[in-house]
C-alpha cells in the first residue's frame, strides 16, 4: 500500500496558523513527503516548501499561488475555500491579467493595393496629359488661318508684272496676292457647282499670269486636291505667306530662297520649284509637311 493508499487519523481540531503552516500539519499528519506532494500536483519540492513556508513571494504570481493552494488543499483533504480567504488575509490576492487577443475576427480596413497607386498615377498622369496638349496645339493647329469674311493681311514680295510698269517702278512694293488692285493679272473668279457652298471662291493662278522668277527667285506652285493651308517665311522668319486655299485651286508664289514651308493636308498638295515636281513625302508628319528649301 503506497503513502497516499494509507488511513491517516486527522487531528479533529483543524491546523492553525498561516496557510502555508495548515498545509505543512496536514501533509505531516497524513505522513507524506514534500516529493510526493509535488508530484501529485505537479509541483517542484522548492514550490512546495516555499508555500509551506508562507514565502509566496518566491512563486510566480498571486494567481498561481491561489492555484497552487487550491490543489495541494485537495490533495490532503483541507477546504480550499477556508486556506483562500487566509490568503487574502495575507494580502495575496489574484491580480486581473489583460491578454491581448490576436484575433478577435474583426479585419481591420487595409488600404488596397489599385487605390494606393491609383492618386500618383493621377498626379503623374497631368503634366503628362499637358505636354501632349501642348504639343498637338503647336504642331498640328495652324497659326495665322484666315477667318472666313476677315481680308488676308499676308503679303509678299511681288515680281514684276508683265505690261507696261518697269521693274523700277515695283521694286520694293510689297502686295496682297488676292488683293482688288492686281485683280487686273488675275483671272475671274470661278465660281464653284451647285454642290459646293454657295458663297465659296476659289482663286487660281494660272502660271502663265505670273511673271518669270526675278534673279535669285525661284517660282513656287502649288496644285491643292483639297483645302490646304500653305505658310511660307523667308530666312529671317518674315511671313511671305499664309493663306487657305481652296480645294481645285493652284498657286503660284515667286521666292527667294532660303525659305521654310509649312503645308496643311500636304498629301493633297503636289508641289513644283521652278517647274520640277518636288517630293513632300519625306517632309509630312501627320498629314503636315514642314520642309526647307534652299
Amino acid at each position: 500500500m503506497s503513502e497516499q493508499d494509507e488511513v491517516v487519523d486527522l487531528p479533529r481540531d483543524p491546523p492553525t496558523g498561516s496557510v502555508g503552516t495548515r498545509l505543512r500539519q496536514a501533509r505531516e499528519a497524513r505522513g507524506m513527503s514534500i516529493d510526493s506532494v509535488g508530484r501529485a500536483i505537479k509541483l517542484a519540492p522548492r514550490q512546495v516548501e516555499a508555500i509551506e513556508a508562507d514565502d509566496f513571494n518566491s512563486l510566480l504570481s498571486p494567481t498561481y499561488v491561489r492555484g497552487f493552494i487550491r490543489n495541494y488543499a485537495a490533495l490532503i483533504g483541507l477546504d480550499a475555500q477556508t486556506l483562500l480567504g487566509s490568503l487574502d488575509q495575507q494580502h495575496v490576492r489574484a491580480t486581473p491579467q489583460l491578454i491581448e487577443q490576436a484575433n478577435v475576427g474583426v479585419a481591420m480596413p487595409v488600404q488596397s493595393a489599385r487605390r494606393k497607386w491609383l492618386l500618383p498615377l493621377l498626379a503623374m498622369s497631368v503634366p503628362v496629359l499637358a505636354g501632349l496638349a501642348l504639343y498637338v496645339w503647336f504642331e498640328f493647329w495652324p497659326a495665322d488661318v484666315p477667318v472666313a469674311g476677315q481680308t488676308d493681311t499676308s503679303r509678299i514680295d511681288p515680281s514684276p508684272l508683265d505690261g507696261p510698269a518697269s521693274a523700277d517702278a515695283t521694286e520694293g512694293v510689297r502686295f496682297d496676292v488676292a488683293d482688288s488692285s492686281v485683280s487686273d493679272v488675275l483671272p475671274p473668279p470661278v465660281e464653284l457647282s451647285s454642290d459646293a457652298a454657295s458663297d465659296a471662291i476659289v482663286r487660281t493662278t494660272p502660271p502663265e499670269a505670273v511673271a518669270a522668277a526675278a534673279p535669285g527667285q525661284h517660282r513656287l506652285e502649288f496644285t491643292f486636291s483639297t483645302d490646304s493651308w500653305v505658310e511660307i517665311r523667308d530666312a529671317s522668319d518674315a511671313i511671305l505667306l499664309s493663306d487657305l486655299n481652296r480645294s481645285g485651286s493652284t498657286r503660284t508664289v515667286n521666292a527667294t530662297f532660303p525659305v521654310s514651308l509649312v503645308i496643311g493636308n500636304a498629301r493633297s498638295v503636289t508641289l513644283k520649284v521652278d517647274g520640277q515636281p518636288h517630293d513632300l513625302a519625306p517632309s509630312i508628319k501627320v498629314d503636315v509637311a514642314r520642309l526647307r528649301l534652299e
